[in-house]
């Protein structure tokens, strides 16, 4: 199973990293999304990344600018899927959407193509059958930023291959990754299961007035040496997954779990996503970026709590 192209479908927050990762380690990648402004700002990501690549991980630019021409972007799905050998899948959160897009991707990609989708939360076997080879499918989850969190999660589900699990446990080592194997499906595989409670408990704090942001992260990092705390984990992640996650939580219990989701959907909404407001990769989220409160000289010591007072 050779693996030349690889396809990336979704050019947001991890798509791109995905597909950068993928570029800077020697495959030729073609990102597809429906938008071109998707695409656009995908292009910004990657002039980014570059830029960090350099001056922060200490890439060689040679190295740098080769990956860069290893990328191509497109909204034709047809000339996306051409000649593919795996296609890597970051759209939203949602059901309705990931079954919608494998259902178009299945009719025009190669047979020998692998196929994988990088879902938070969600199961393979929820939208297998709609790859058009289940056998073809499984999971390959990437942690945020994926090149200083270099797990590679590979999940099977019921129908999948031998041959092809353990062929994409090998492209997660080929790409930096540490590949994680999953041998049987467990909603959030192993790095969502513990982040997502953590994440949820945070947000809950906030959004019932019991403790700042500041203070909920200020908490975390103070007691375990963490380098943030979950508000500020929210903004790497993105509020379009958060509250995407959020919502699967509601939907998925019917007892106090599925009501503190809620509301921290419903606040989500409200304060971030309806004003634009995305997190990290906007600018703007819990903290405004660059240059967070969370990493600057005194937060940890309550110093920034005095500031203004006599």
């Amino acid at each position: 199973m050779d693996i030349d192209k690889v396809m990336v479908v979704g050019g947001g927050t991890l798509g791109s990293q995905i597909a950068w990762q993928t570029a800077f380690s020697g495959f030729e990648v073609v990102v597809y999304d429906n938008h071109e402004d998707s695409l656009a700002r995908c292009r910004d990501f990657h002039a980014a990344y570059a830029r960090t690549f350099v001056d922060e991980l200490g890439k060689d630019a040679a190295d740098v600018e080769a990956a860069q021409r290893r990328l191509t972007y497109t909204t034709d799905i047809e000339e996306a899927c051409r000649d593919a050998d795996l296609v890597s899948e970051s759209v939203p959160e949602n059901p309705d959407i990931k079954t919608a897009v494998w259902s178009m991707i299945g009719k025009h990609i190669p047979k020998h193509c692998l196929l994988t989708t990088n879902s938070s939360t969600m199961l393979p076997s929820m939208f297998a059958d709609a790859t058009g080879d289940p056998s073809r499918f499984c999971a390959l989850h990437f942690a945020n930023p994926i090149w200083i969190g270099n797990i590679g999660e590979v999940m099977r589900h019921p129908g999948t291959d031998d041959a092809v699990f353990e062929r994409v446990l090998e492209f997660a080592r080929q790409i930096g990754m540490v590949p994680i194997r999953i041998e049987k499906e467990q909603p959030g595989y192993v790095i969502n299961t513990l982040l997502v409670p953590f994440l949820t408990a945070g947000m809950s704090l906030v959004v019932n007035g019991v403790a700042s942001v500041e203070d909920v992260d200020r908490v975390w990092m103070i007691s375990t040496q963490a380098p943030m705390g979950p508000m500020a984990w929210v903004d790497l992640v993105g509020m379009v997954t958060a509250f995407n996650v959020s919502m699967l939580l509601a939907e998925a219990d019917d007892g106090s779990t599925s009501e503190i989701a809620k509301k921290n959907a419903a606040y989500l909404k409200e304060h971030f996503l309806d004003k634009g407001h995305l997190g990290r990769s906007t600018g703007k989220g819990f903290y405004t970026y660059p240059n967070p409160a969370f990493e600057q000289e005194g937060f940890l010591t309550g110093e920034d709590l005095l500031q203004g007072q006599d």
